[in-house]
């Protein structure tokens, strides 16, 4: 009887320590010149791990499709490396069918908006470097760039919780063509809000929801 009871203390510390646990999601995103890279990294306690690296988005102008090679690793072990081709129509298709399954769902923009106030931005840092052939034009678009900038952290500050001041650079190289920009983003939510969230998600959902298909190149 009494191990019995012990199981069912020890299953309902386990569930409470993982719904009361932060899951951290690590973003980085690097551009140089036509050359682009996209990492994806997710932690959850201290043995769950899921890195996902997009190292080469390019456009084929033949198929009009944009092409990339996708690495998967769960923990220490490596899926792999995947080819895959995403055409104009496969993403307008995606996205509006998205927008479809969205229309569906009542209130989400209030659902959606509680989860956003409980995210902790744990880190941001983005570095743009930017030069052209015309001082003037370069001046301009660093210009350009900040005002961008500035907007994004003002709607982050808004709707999420920013744990660290935002870290943002921006450098003129004159006289030069040049474009290099890193972004560095970290966020973390309770995995309980997460459940809750999406629990609401599917409560309030009329119809059944869409699947995001990929295509394989």
């Amino acid at each position: 009887m009494w191990w019995i009871i012990g199981i069912i203390l020890f299953l309902i510390i386990n569930i409470c320590i993982i719904i009361l646990s932060r899951l951290y999601i690590t973003l980085l995103y690097l551009h140089r010149d036509d050359r682009d890279f996209l990492q994806v990294e997710l932690r959850f306690l201290r043995w769950v791990k899921i890195k996902k690296e997009v190292p080469l988005i390019a456009i084929d102008k033949e198929e009009m499709s944009i092409k990339t090679k996708e690495k998967t690793e769960v923990g220490s072990k490596d899926k792999g490396e995947q080819s895959k081709s995403y055409t104009p129509k496969d993403i307008y298709n995606q996205i509006k069918s998205i927008q479809d399954f969205l229309k569906r769902v009542v209130g989400l923009h209030k659902i959606i908006r509680r989860f956003l106030q409980k995210v902790h931005v744990e880190s941001f840092k983005w570095d743009t470097q930017v030069g052209t052939p015309s001082a003037s034009t370069t001046g301009t678009i660093c210009g350009a760039i900040w005002s961008v900038k500035g907007c994004i952290v003002g709607i982050l500050s808004q709707y999420l919780q920013l744990k660290q001041k935002p870290e943002m650079y921006v450098t003129p190289f004159f006289q030069q063509k040049h474009s290099v920009t890193r972004l560095e983003c970290m966020i973390s939510f309770r995995f309980g809000q997460a459940i809750f969230a999406v629990f609401q998600i599917v409560r309030y959902t009329k119809g059944k929801i869409p699947k995001w298909r990929k295509k394989t190149a």
